[in-house]
């Protein structure tokens, strides 16, 4: 879980404000902060790192491809991104990293913003394109990583969290009560299909959404780039086939998010889901490699799950 930041304005950002932005989010990146402008001071992107891929300083963010041309802040983590890297070599790209990060720029490089229909992934980014002078910004297909966004004359600003946007000069908290009461009645999905969050002013990409925003006058416009797509014509399968195929996505999925350069885990809560991701994790890392699982006990209440986890 990183942090991404960032303003851009008319004139010259005061990139301290860019940095008091990342420093209320320190929590979701504690291993190292980044702060990264463009030649004529308009662009201002932060980062707050949760080192996973890449341990390494050239991994850290904003990361700039070898050309300058384009410059990343990213959140999440691209599980397919070795598949395309291999891709994106075979093309004559060059990686000077071992990371998810930089296989998002040279991927929207080579693609465009085609690149987000590859992505098998959680991410939340924004990439300023010198070539094109935009600024590309998108969230993936079910929301996992957030990204909020905000305006004011001659100013745009993102981020990962509310505190950091409501810290900027001219935003006020406001509350919007209306958008409170969805997501008190709802807090798990309240607010998942609206733009407008509880604070007026601030508005938020909904999932599998994609933003562009000009320089040229700060415009910008916001696009849905995909859609579940359930097939109109269900066909009958055998039940035994039905439970291999899915088993066979399951331990594909759950494989492909174990990708990392530092210890994995996983959360027990003795019901079928998690004792599936358990069971499947424990069996493709093997016994020699270390696997953290946590359980959290209530004990005496009646939605504690403690005895199912242990057995």
């Amino acid at each position: 879980m990183c942090a991404i930041a960032g303003i851009i304005g008319r004139s010259v950002v005061n990139g301290q404000a860019v940095q008091v932005m990342t420093g209320l989010m320190a929590h979701r990146g504690p291993d190292g902060d980044g702060l990264w402008s463009n030649e004529d001071g308009r662009v201002c992107l932060g980062h707050r790192r949760l080192a996973v891929l890449d341990l390494s300083e050239r991994a850290a963010q904003p990361l700039q491809s070898a050309d300058g041309a384009y410059s990343i802040t990213y959140n999440g983590e691209l599980y397919n991104y070795l598949e395309l890297k291999d891709r994106l070599k075979g093309e004559g790209a060059v990686f000077q990293t071992t990371g998810d990060t930089e296989v998002i720029l040279e991927a929207y490089r080579a693609w465009g913003e085609g690149c987000l229909s590859e992505f098998n992934g959680m991410f939340a980014f924004a990439i300023f394109d010198a070539r094109r002078n935009i600024l590309f910004c998108a969230r993936d297909r079910f929301g996992e990583k957030p990204f909020l966004f905000t305006e004011r004359p001659g100013l745009f600003a993102f981020a990962s969290e509310y505190k950091a946007l409501l810290a900027l000069e001219g935003v006020d908290i406001d509350i919007d009560t209306r958008q409170l009461f969805r997501f008190l009645h709802d807090p798990a999905h309240g607010l998942d299909h609206q733009r407008e969050t509880v604070f007026r002013g601030i508005c938020q990409l909904l999932p599998a959404e994609k933003l562009l925003l000009s320089l040229d006058d700060l415009s910008w416009t916001v696009q849905r780039y995909w859609d579940a797509a359930p097939d109109p014509e269900p066909k009958p399968v055998p039940e035994d086939a039905a439970v291999s195929h899915f088993r066979d996505l399951l331990k594909d999925a759950v494989k492909i998010r174990l990708r990392s350069d530092v210890a994995v885990g996983s959360c027990l809560s003795g019901g079928l889901d998690s004792s599936s991701i358990a069971c499947l994790t424990r069996g493709i890392l093997g016994d020699e490699t270390p696997y953290h699982v946590f359980t959290g006990r209530f004990p005496g209440s009646p939605v504690d799950e403690g005895r199912w986890a242990d057995e």
